[in-house]
């Protein structure tokens, strides 16, 4: 079987560098994606990508043909609630797999294969715990547990009847989501963070993780890490941070970066380099061939933060940074 399907039902406007997200979906070609959406731009779509084109009134239809009750789905950010049933709603388009999973497009890809093992994925029911990017065995039963009982009710149900938004599908506000009923039912569950996830308060980037057994984890169970001077690339395929600790330069690598409501900007004629350096607003070519000490903070200030600039940049500043 193939390893994992990712399902994402997105409808609307994709972020400017949505271009930029398939590529990096590109590049693991042992894992698949499937996009449920009403956006009709011509996308150069990877061959590891199947578009199902649908209007979000004839989803609704689809999801409410599933079950006995009345269901909310009133906008498509509700649809939040519902990605632990991705694996039933959608069962038909997932046979092949082994996994199935969803994830954001306000992401990049890094090298899953080296994070997503076959020893990881054959140990766990269900892998991570966060909102952006979470897999699940592929089975009958699996793909229903999100219908168990949990604390004397079907959580499921006030959820899929609730106007509100939930956070159903991730570890965040409370315990009455996906992960917990998992748990509950004596699931095995992967909860480590291998995300490069940014501060969503912060123009700059402060890395935060989600580590609720940390004594340092504020009440949603994150840990705000001290503030670093990093340069973050997309690498063939790789997501690397480097940083320079007690005078070391040090590189990780992360399954993903996560780029949530950051206003990025994004010019086309990047999609075409392999080597793209993340600044905290913007993506552009990265021609050095190598990092090292002694040139890490030459190119560490070679960004401009435009976080809260209007995205339509005056046209020189543009020209500017495209010689960059």
């Amino acid at each position: 079987m193939r390893k994992c399907c990712f399902i994402i039902p997105y409808f609307g406007k994709f972020p400017n560098y949505f271009p930029l997200f398939l590529k990096s979906c590109s590049f693991n070609k042992k894992f698949n994606w499937l996009l449920i959406t009403n956006n009709n731009k011509n996308y150069d779509y990877p061959e590891n990508f199947r578009v199902v084109r649908m209007s979000f009134d004839d989803l609704r239809i689809l999801i409410q043909s599933k079950f006995d009750f009345e269901i909310s789905l009133n906008s498509p950010y509700k649809l939040c609630d519902y990605k632990p049933a991705y694996g039933y709603l959608f069962e038909e388009y997932i046979n092949e797999y082994s996994f199935w999973g969803h994830c954001d497009v306000d992401v990049l890809m890094g090298n899953l294969e080296k994070f997503l093992t076959d020893e990881l994925l054959d140990s766990y029911d269900k892998i991570f715990c966060l909102g952006h990017m979470v897999l699940y065995k592929n089975s009958f039963e699996n793909n229903r547990v999100f219908k168990s009982v949990y604390r004397n009710s079907l959580l499921y149900k006030k959820v899929f009847t609730s106007d509100k938004i939930c956070w159903f599908d991730e570890e965040w506000k409370d315990e009455y989501n996906i992960n917990q009923i998992f748990k509950d039912q004596s699931k095995k569950v992967y909860e480590k963070d291998l995300s490069l996830n940014f501060s969503i308060y912060k123009s700059y980037f402060l890395k935060v993780t989600y580590d609720k057994n940390n004594e340092n984890a504020d009440k949603h169970g994150y840990v705000t890490e001290n503030y670093k001077d990093c340069i973050c690339l997309w690498d063939h395929g790789d997501i690397k941070r480097f940083y320079i600790n007690n005078n070391k330069l040090v590189c990780e690598e992360y399954a993903y970066i996560h780029l949530q409501k950051r206003r990025m900007f994004f010019r086309s004629s990047v999609i075409k380099y392999n080597r793209i350096r993340i600044a905290p607003n913007y993506f552009f070519s990265f021609r050095i061939k190598e990092i090292n000490i002694s040139n890490f903070y030459t190119i560490r200030k070679r960004y401009f933060n435009l976080q809260y600039w209007d995205i339509n940049i005056n046209p020189k500043i543009k020209r500017f940074l495209e010689k960059i």
